[in-house]
């Protein structure tokens, strides 16, 4: 009787999580930013982010803006009912797209992968999901990380994504090691304009540097603001250009771009 009573349970439960799946974390829209930070004879926080759409066969695009995307030739799209990522880009004149991200993935599935324009290796094959955690970050929600490595004896790369965010080594290097002694590695990521994941081994904090969402969330009383710092339009900082757009970054959290004409 007890064991007619748990089989019960066990099909309500498993019934149950089908109609209400986890919710998928969607890692697209027009309000992010990621930083990326390297350090090599001092530490640089590179910016990237999403600047705009765009529709190519059939598909809609976002267009990645920033760092070494100033071209602004790399889409990324998502296919938010398989949780798939895709990238497109130009090579040899000639617009590829490659799957960056399966974040439906479990434990112990491979996926072949591909670093397109990237410091790693363009085509390393397959990576297993050796683990998979699910862990609460700054926003309050829950955000499944990935942990991957190559099934080759010949990469010795070991990959770790978010749901929602992408690798935490470059967003184009699906199958690089997070390095902040290499290529770099995820410090920051920002959503409408609030810090979701940080991490602060290489740098003292996290600030919005996005110069298409800054005017966003400028705070009209300004005349008790203090500037802490001002960056290029790559998130570099200098002591102030002329002629050129910079972000003033204050104390009280908001960004203002200026350009002084000489």
């Amino acid at each position: 009787m007890r064991k007619i009573k748990f089989i019960c349970i066990l099909i309500f439960l498993m019934s149950f999580l089908k109609i209400f799946p986890q919710t998928y974390n969607k890692m697209l829209s027009n309000n992010i930013e990621w930083q990326l930070t390297s350090c090599n004879n001092g530490c640089v926080t590179d910016i990237y982010f999403i600047d705009g759409d765009t529709i190519y066969n059939g598909y809609n695009y976002s267009i990645l803006n920033g760092y070494h995307f100033i071209s602004k030739t790399f889409w990324l799209r998502e296919n938010t009912q398989n949780q798939k990522v895709y990238m497109s880009f130009i090579q040899n004149n000639i617009r590829k797209e490659v799957l960056l991200y399966d974040f439906d993935m479990q434990k112990g599935d491979s996926i072949n992968i591909s670093n397109p324009i990237s410091p790693f290796v363009t085509n390393p094959g397959y990576y297993v999901v050796d683990s998979l955690v699910s862990l609460q970050l700054q926003n309050g929600l829950y955000y499944d990380f990935f942990y991957l490595s190559s099934l080759s004896a010949n990469i010795k790369e070991s990959a770790v994504w978010i749901e929602g965010i992408g690798s935490l080594s470059l967003i184009n290097a699906p199958g690089g090691t997070p390095d902040v002694g290499g290529a770099g590695k995820l410090s920051c990521y920002f959503k409408s304009g609030n810090l979701v994941y940080s991490q602060l081994d290489s740098i003292n904090t996290c600030v919005l540097v996005n110069p298409v969402l800054s005017s966003q969330f400028l705070n009209s009383k300004i005349n008790n603001r203090k500037i802490i710092s001002i960056k290029d339009i790559f998130g570099r900082k200098t002591n102030g250009t002329n002629n050129q757009p910079l972000f003033y970054i204050f104390d009280d959290g908001t960004v203002e771009k200026r350009i002084v004409i000489e």
